[in-house]
């Protein structure tokens, strides 16, 4: 073998070593470096019913108070969700479906992401930091379910 082969060979070598380090390496290099993208999920009921505004729901009813008809608001169930690359976040819904989300692309200051409620609504959406996302899924009670995803600054 010629030195110009060795060397050649040698480079090589080294190449696949390197790329051997950094498929072993990256997977945790990646998950500390991947955005992360925090949600706030908010489901309420809006009532026909008088009963006033849910303290956890005055920012919700700021958004909504020109857009639907409602007499009180509350706030059913909420949680703070952390969307990360691959993994689908789950809850369930007081009227027995379940709420899906799914991270398509997450970026530092937004997020591309799947939203579905099982048999009811399908949307994948773009939404910012600060943004407030309002998705009226469904008759509840004497009023409607409805879904809010705040992206927390």
């Amino acid at each position: 073998m010629t030195r110009q082969w060795q060397r050649r060979l040698s480079i090589g070598v080294a190449w696949v070593a390197v790329l051997m380090i950094v498929c072993v390496v990256s997977p945790d290099v990646r998950a500390q470096a991947a955005p992360r993208f925090e949600l706030e999920v908010i489901v309420a009921n809006l009532s026909k019913q008088k009963g006033g505004v849910d303290k956890g729901a005055k920012r919700l009813h700021r958004e909504l108070q020109n857009q639907f008809r409602y007499e009180s608001i509350r706030v059913l169930d909420s949680a703070s969700v952390v969307i990360e690359a691959d993994q689908v976040w789950d809850m369930k819904l007081p009227t027995r479906r379940r709420l899906r989300i799914r991270p398509l692309v997450v970026e530092e200051q937004s997020a591309l992401i799947s939203v579905d409620v099982s048999g009811l609504v399908q949307s994948d959406l773009r939404i910012k930091k600060g943004q407030i996302v309002i998705i009226g899924a469904e008759r509840y009670r004497d009023g409607k379910l409805v879904i809010a995803l705040e992206a927390e600054d």
